[in-house]
């Protein structure tokens, strides 16, 4: 008699309570940051905004993209601090305020020293908290944890002798 003898295994790691619960805390505040920056350029005047950063963003795009990057700034903000609170396409939307974040720290009038000359600036810290989400992911707390939640470990095996002959 020959034993056949079969096994599947699924796995896909969730993070734990805790886990999710510091992921929402980092990313309320995070997402907030954008939605108000994005408000702010609407309220002060998005034509006053792009007049004055047009120049700093002509130094590393043509003066047509750079126009256009400025117009869509405050709407790229506001779209990916509310994708980031909610918790929906979460990775994306903190890697693209990664992106942002570095060219705003890297092409803006902001300098790599913070308010009244501490040691480093926002961005920095705001950069680090976006990639962080960007690598972990949301956690359960989220629309992408509701949605796309992982499966449990699920094994299945077959160890029945089966005869094998009449």
């Amino acid at each position: 008699m020959a034993i056949e003898s079969t096994s599947t295994t699924t796995t896909v790691s969730r993070s734990s309570g805790p886990a999710s619960a510091g992921l929402l805390i980092g990313r309320i505040p995070l997402g907030l940051f954008f939605i108000m920056a994005g408000i702010l350029k609407f309220y002060y005047g998005l034509d006053n905004f792009i007049k004055a950063n047009l120049p700093d963003a002509m130094k590393f795009l043509p003066e047509n993209l750079a126009h256009g990057f400025l117009n869509a700034l405050p709407f790229v903000e506001i779209t990916v601090g509310t994708l980031l609170i909610v918790g929906l396409l979460t990775r994306i939307a903190a890697a693209i305020m990664a992106i942002l974040l570095i060219s705003f720290t890297v092409g803006g009038k902001t300098h790599l020293t913070g308010v009244g000359g501490g040691p480093f600036h926002y961005n920095i810290v705001y950069l680090g908290l976006a990639l962080a989400i960007m690598l972990v992911g949301p956690g359960w707390f989220s629309l992408d944890g509701i949605l796309f939640r992982p499966r449990r470990r699920v094994v299945v095996t077959d160890d029945i002798e089966r005869p094998t002959g009449p």
